[in-house]
C-alpha cells in the first residue's frame, strides 16, 4: 500500500511520530524530510510523485487499486500524481469504478 496513504491513516488516528518513522523508513528519507512530508499530509494535501516505485501508467495502476478494493489509495494515487483536489480525484476514481463518490 502507498506510504502516503498508510501514513495518513495513522495521522488520523493521532499517531503523527508514528507516520513520521513509516515514511522515513519506507521512503528511505531524512527524519527532516519525513516530518515535512507528514506535515504535508496532516493538511490534507498529497505530494506529486513521493514516493515514485511503480512503473505502471496512472490508469493501470489506479484500476488496480480499484479492483483490490482500495478506493482510498486511488484517490491519493491520483491526487499526488495530477495535481487534482480530492473532489476531482475521487471524481476520476469513481468514473473508472462505475462506483457513485461515497
Amino acid at each position: 500500500m502507498d506510504v502516503q496513504v498508510r501514513a495518513h491513516d495513522l495521522i488520523e488516528e493521532g499517531r503523527f511520530h508514528d507516520a513520521v518513522d513509516l515514511i522515513r523508513k519506507e521512503s528511505q528519507v531524512s527524519g527532516p524530510t519525513a516530518l515535512e512530508v507528514a506535515k504535508v499530509l496532516r493538511a490534507g494535501e498529497v505530494l506529486p510523485g513521493f514516493p515514485m516505485f511503480d512503473e505502471d501508467d496512472l490508469l493501470t495502476r489506479v484500476r488496480k487499486l480499484i479492483d483490490a478494493g482500495h478506493r482510498k489509495q486511488a484517490v491519493f494515487l491520483v491526487r499526488s500524481t495530477e495535481d487534482m483536489s480530492q473532489s476531482e480525484a475521487e471524481a476520476f476514481v469513481d468514473s473508472l469504478s462505475g462506483e457513485p463518490n461515497a
